[in-house]
């Protein structure tokens, strides 16, 4: 239980995800597609079915009633009503009469009926024999509008016909006094059912009223029993059965005029063919998309998880630096105790040099005083331009009393020194630099120091002109391409240095770690004549940013 109730993971969260709302739509949208389409389909091709059925039925109907309205005149032709009067023991009398027929009716008759005979109450009879049904009565009892009735199928000779009966009537006493079977050949029904059903598999055939097939797609099932043809009640219908192959579909309608079956069964799974061949390709088309979107999604979680472990390496540090500002905190609190013994020596020094009327060195032991004083106080607290030029100027009085020759010019606009802000320990350390490496470093006697500051729309520039020896070209321009190429995150990295000197780059990193792009400094010129060096920095409002608090110092 505490299991299920603790949250999951971001790589299970992304994968549920993606079941819910890409696996389970998808599978929900083909189920459905598939069984609508699967409706449709089925029902288009049933009703096709019953199309051709009921085509064939009407053309059926057609036919046979032509042929009942051309057969309606036999019974009444002198012929046969002389015949059927005749006495079948006067052999001379039914010798001539059956003489007459070929001439007088046969020669009349449809070429689609192919032989008759004519059966009389009193025992005679013309005629080649057909092969009849055991259950037909030639003279039994017979409503008066069954005068024409399709018997079933018949052989003669070996070849299938279909036997039709006609109904003879004595003129004189008006009686059943003959019967007239007629052979009809099949041609022109086979004709008519020879249709192409639905699917390469699927069959068509016409049954007699006791389920007796006349035709069938399948030759070999002539005159055999139509399966499930009791069930076959109502004037059409469907009917579903299984086959060797499957479920089939039958559609069936019966004709009320010759009493016939017709019959069209299909197989389901021919009927959804073309859809179970597009189902599989729309399932591998969109198994194929799915496993794209899975892709993007691994893709996605692998960064998102990169992501996350920056964001963690990130915190760890912010950590780590935090615990080295306190503990640098600490120990400048710890250093304070020292320097106030340093001040009081240096006081007493002063004292003494007042009271002996030494003013050097009590001017010097001031500023020396002060330049402690500055120096020992936070690094990280940000000052004025006109504090940190003071400071400046009180390095640069103890250095003109080790150089005589030393000349200091300072160029910056007083209404200005309050509105630039920066960290404490900032020109100081750059005018060192430049007594250290532009002079001394080279064996010149230092002469000139100019700190010039130039007010520009987003930011305050400061120049610092030596005239010393300058820097090399390449080594310019690999400073400048460091102080402007150099991302925060690079310089954040532990160690991280891509000088030897330290003391140009730490200024910068001081300053672009603390204000952003474009503060830092810049080598503006260096060659024979001496080096200046511009430092950026911003005015007061709006550009510093505390980055604990993301609150505008």
């Amino acid at each position: 239980m505490r299991s299920l109730l603790q949250p999951l993971s971001i790589k299970k969260n992304l994968l549920i995800f993606f079941v819910v709302l890409f696996i389970v739509p998808f599978l929900a949208v083909c189920l459905i597609w598939y069984a609508k389409s699967a409706e449709m389909i089925e029902e288009s091709g049933i009703y096709y079915n019953e199309q051709m059925v009921q085509r064939v039925k009407l053309q059926l109907d057609e036919y046979f009633a032509g042929i009942r309205v051309d057969t309606m005149a036999l019974p009444g032709h002198p012929l046969i009503q002389e015949f059927i009067k005749a006495d079948p023991g006067n052999s001379y009398e039914m010798f001539r009469l059956k003489g007459r027929f070929p001439s007088e009716l046969e020669s009349n008759l449809r070429k689609d009926i192919t032989g008759f005979t004519i059966l009389t109450a009193k025992g005679g009879a013309y005629g080649s024999p057909i092969k009849l049904p055991d259950t037909f009565e030639p003279f039994g009892s017979r409503p008066p509008e069954d005068s024409f009735q399709i018997v079933g199928m018949s052989v003669k000779d070996g070849t299938p016909l279909l036997a039709l009966f006609r109904k003879v009537i004595d003129n004189v006493t008006y009686e059943h006094a003959g019967t007239l079977i007629m052979a009809l050949s099949i041609d022109q029904l086979v004709k008519i059912a020879d249709i192409k059903p639905y699917g390469p598999n699927g069959t068509f055939a016409i049954a007699e009223e006791n389920g007796r097939i006349l035709y069938h797609t399948d030759r070999q099932k002539w005159g055999t029993l139509l399966p499930d043809f009791d069930q076959m009640n109502e004037d059409s219908g469907r009917l579903e059965q299984d086959g060797p192959d499957g479920k089939k579909m039958m559609v069936y309608q019966i004709s009320k005029q010759t009493k016939f079956r017709i019959v069209s069964e299909t197989y389901k799974y021919e009927l959804l063919g073309g859809l179970i061949r597009l189902q599989l390709l729309t399932l591998l088309v969109g198994a194929f998309i799915l496993v794209l979107a899975f892709i993007v999604f691994s893709r996605m979680f692998w960064e998102i998880k990169k992501l996350l472990g920056e964001i963690h390496m990130n915190r760890l540090w912010e950590k780590e630096l935090e615990l080295k500002h306190r503990d640098s905190l600490l120990s400048a609190l710890q250093s304070r105790i020292n320097p106030h013994f340093l001040y009081n020596a240096l006081e007493i020094i002063n004292a003494y040099a007042i009271v002996t009327e030494v003013r050097p060195i009590s001017r010097m032991t001031l500023h020396l005083s002060n330049l402690f004083r500055y120096s020992v106080s936070n690094p990280d607290q940000v000052v004025s331009l006109r504090e940190e030029l003071n400071h400046l100027q009180n390095y640069m009085q103890i250095q003109e009393q080790r150089y005589e020759s030393l000349q200091f010019e300072m160029n910056v606009d007083s209404e200005l020194l309050d509105n630039v802000y920066m960290f404490r320990l900032i020109v100081q350390p750059l005018v060192e630099n430049a007594f250290q490496h532009a002079y001394e470093q080279h064996g010149i006697t230092p002469s000139q120091i100019a700190i010039t500051g130039v007010e520009e729309q987003n930011s305050f520039s400061l120049y610092i002109e030596d005239k010393g020896k300058g820097m090399p070209p390449e080594l310019v321009n690999k400073y400048n391409d460091a102080f402007e190429k150099i991302t925060e995150s690079q310089m954040l990295q532990s160690g991280f240095n891509p000088f030897r000197r330290i003391g140009l780059w730490n200024v910068h990193t001081r300053l672009r770690l603390a204000f952003g792009a474009p503060f830092g400094i810049q080598i503006h010129r260096s060659n024979g004549e001496g080096t200046v060096v511009r430092v950026i920095l911003p005015y007061l409002t709006g550009v510093l940013k505390d980055r604990n608090t993301g609150r505008s110092a």
